[in-house]
């Protein structure tokens, strides 16, 4: 294990959409999806531990958190403008707030948000299809394309994300 603390999905989701609109690189709700794989793949590798707290689902268009496309959906194919507001309200009417944002002291380590920084950064300048492409290319992926096509594939194990980025040799992988 390492020394880090994981993050909430919408905590990555707002940081990518945010970073991306700072650099002048922002993204779409299939871009998001595809750059938050390939970081909870680059930190599996490195450091055998997810950065993200969620289960990726393998879908038609390669992997995909649930719960952060719903959030997103509306945007279609467009780049996301804003980041997620989140309600205590069960009615999601009142006491709505930005939700977190992953940082430094989330993080609690300069030197691991660094990376996840850089990694982020290298995953913004690949373009979308070449990540869809990329994921589809893995054997977690390609060996279960009947099971997407009728919506019974089971979701990606951690375990089995680690092990295939172990084989793989990405640019933006951790040093």
């Amino acid at each position: 294990m390492s020394d880090f603390n994981v993050q909430e999905p919408i905590s990555v989701a707002n940081f990518i959409i945010d970073y991306g609109k700072k650099i002048n690189k922002p993204v779409s709700n299939l871009q998001l999806q595809k750059i938050m794989y390939f970081v909870q793949g680059a930190f599996l590798e490195k450091y055998n531990q997810p950065i993200i707290d969620g289960q990726f689902s393998r879908w038609q268009y390669g992997p995909v958190l649930r719960e952060i496309y719903t959030i997103f959906k509306y945007n279609g194919p467009s780049p996301i403008s804003n980041v997620a507001i989140i309600s205590d309200d069960i009615f999601k009417l009142f006491d709505k707030k930005q939700a977190q944002i992953v940082s430094e002291s989330t993080i609690g380590s300069s030197d691991v948000f660094q990376k996840f920084k850089n990694t982020i950064y290298q995953l913004l300048n690949t373009e979308p299809w070449e990540l869809v492409n990329l994921s589809h290319d893995q054997k977690i992926w390609s060996d279960f394309e009947d099971e997407i096509q009728s919506h019974s594939a089971p979701d990606y194990t951690n375990d089995e994300i680690e092990i295939t980025f172990k084989n793989e040799n990405y640019p933006w992988r951790i040093q």
